[in-house]
């Protein structure tokens, strides 16, 4: 199985796109052939369960009766992070 990533410029969103070098800290870095512009690719690959409301949303789609993988699948979030959440919330 083969993953491929799209990485589009976040200035101008352009799919033409060229690697750059590697950054002091391991990182690659790419430029965009169209505006010039210089960025880390990384930026799409970003962990959203550090994300605002997150915490409300599981709880509203546990109450709801959705199962703790499909929360996880749906919020792109871990499925640790999911049981955390219910661990340390109260019901009241």
């Amino acid at each position: 199985m083969q993953i491929t990533l799209a990485i589009k410029c976040p200035t101008c969103l352009s799919d033409s796109i060229k690697k750059n070098g590697i950054k002091v800290d391991g990182k690659q870095n790419y430029q965009c052939k169209d505006c010039k512009r210089q960025f880390i690719g990384d930026h799409a690959l970003s962990y959203l369960g550090c994300k605002s409301g997150i915490t409300r949303k599981i709880l509203q789609l546990m109450v709801r009766g959705s199962g703790i993988r499909d929360i996880a699948e749906v919020e792109r979030i871990s499925i640790g992070k999911v049981l955390r959440t219910l661990t340390e919330s109260t019901y009241e």
